[in-house]
């Protein structure tokens, strides 16, 4: 498949995640596409970040970079010492609009919205 190929459908994708996994859904459908455990994380939370071809995906002290387009799993880190808890993810492209902030700031919006309607 051609890299241009893998974006089309990358972006034709919803990604979530919860109790320590995975899913890929079609946006136009809701189908699931793949769903991809992450080992030893118990059933926490899921972080996710789509960011230059990787899904990068954290949960229960860990953090995992999957292909977004089938969910293996290329590489773990186990972030040793630093506990099993909630993790957030965040990079120079997805800055930090993740986690509560982003809860924040759609709650903000949806404010706004909902007084001027």
């Amino acid at each position: 498949m051609k890299a241009t190929d893998d974006k089309t459908m990358i972006s034709n994708l919803l990604f979530a995640g919860t109790h320590g996994h995975v899913i890929a859904m079609d946006k136009a459908t809701g189908r699931t596409l793949w769903a991809t455990s992450l080992p030893r994380t118990g059933y926490s939370v899921v972080s996710i970040v789509l960011e230059d071809g990787l899904l990068l995906c954290a949960s229960g002290g860990r953090v995992f970079a999957l292909d977004p387009t089938d969910g293996w799993i290329k590489w773990t880190n186990d972030l040793p010492g630093m506990g099993t808890g909630l993790v957030y993810l965040s990079t120079a492209q997805s800055g930090s609009q993740g986690g509560m902030e982003l809860l924040t700031a759609q709650a903000a919006a949806n404010a706004a919205a909902g007084s001027a309607g």
